[in-house]
């Protein structure tokens, strides 16, 4: 079905912790039970996602205006029927950046879970693997905590692999290594997009932890435990920025000080030869009387006081330690 269709995959759940995959025809016909547990999973870039949406679902209007939102941020809407979430998971496809986050729409309701997505999303993938085992969710709500879970873990993944990043790029710093700024910013760059999307999404899970009556209290408590979980990858995120910024004023320090350096000792090259090169500039006018002008020995006399010149001046610097 996927690639063709609207459709991911579809799932009646057998409260054991497998399920059924649906086609298309008996979708529908479940979904007229509201006993039936039942999740549809679409990609929403396709034309005929309403066909599902309004058609099989037949939800509102309002919550598929919600759930189709080109620009979206994590949230929580309640609706009559049940809520819209929008939460951002990691982007593990090939060639991806960890701050290229995938949108997944949810769409929850008593016996029912619809969840929209742009692109492959691994933590979608992994629930669907367990549920094909027989080792996954047992209910609806269960189900929603999954999902949560593995977005959450997969943050954790990120999380350490950018601090063992920034914790290289550290250690190449204090043994004076070469450090590539580039590498430096790709990680700022990372961590803020990421703190940016990921404390919100704090939020809506805590949000959605106090849900609806229908939600059993293990299920709270999960999404309750992913929201702690991800509060304290948000404080990491904060702690590596906050290190990230100051690995970068050092390294920018320490190229002050080098630049400042060379400066420094063209500066003294510099007073080194303004003498000299005043006395050269002095001899070498085109007018009558230059001292030596005649004699064979006016070369050598020149060169001797002006490595006298240049000897007092080096050590006149020497004595104002300006050297």
């Amino acid at each position: 079905m996927e690639g063709e269709t609207a459709l991911v995959a579809a799932y009646e759940l057998d409260g054991r912790g497998g399920g059924t995959l649906l086609s298309v025809r008996q979708l529908r016909e479940a979904w007229q039970d509201p006993s039936r547990p039942l999740w549809m999973h679409l990609d929403f870039r396709h034309v005929d996602v309403n066909t599902y949406l309004d058609e099989i679902a037949s939800l509102d209007e309002a919550v598929i205006e919600a759930l189709l939102e080109e620009d979206t941020r994590p949230r929580v809407a309640r609706f009559r029927n049940g809520a819209v979430s929008t939460l951002r998971g990691i982007n593990l496809n090939p060639g991806a950046a960890p701050e290229d986050l995938i949108s997944l729409r949810l769409w929850t309701a008593p016996n029912r879970l619809i969840t929209l997505r742009r692109r492959p999303l691994k933590s979608a993938s992994e629930v669907r693997e367990r549920i094909d085992q027989g080792e996954g969710a047992l209910s609806i709500p269960d189900l929603l905590a999954w999902l949560a879970e593995s977005l959450v873990d997969k943050v954790g993944d990120v999380s350490h692999q950018l601090d063992d990043r920034l914790g290289e790029l550290e250690e190449d710093q204090l043994s004076d290594r070469p450090v590539d700024p580039d590498d430096l910013s790709r990680l700022r760059r990372s961590l803020i997009t990421l703190r940016r999307f990921m404390g919100p999404q704090r939020d809506c899970l805590e949000q959605i932890a106090h849900g609806p009556e229908w939600f059993d209290e293990d299920t709270k408590v999960s999404i309750r435990e992913s929201a702690n979980q991800l509060s304290r990858y948000v404080e990491d995120f904060h702690a590596m920025q906050e290190r990230a910024l100051i690995l970068q004023e050092q390294l920018f320090s320490e190229h002050n000080e080098r630049l400042n350096q060379r400066m420094y000792m063209l500066a003294i090259i510099t007073t080194v030869f303004l003498p000299l090169s005043f006395l050269t500039g002095l001899l070498g006018i085109n007018v009558g009387g230059i001292p030596g002008a005649d004699s064979p020995y006016g070369f050598v006399i020149f060169l001797a006081i002006t490595t006298i010149v240049g000897g007092w001046v080096m050590w006149l610097l020497k004595r104002k330690q300006w050297w």
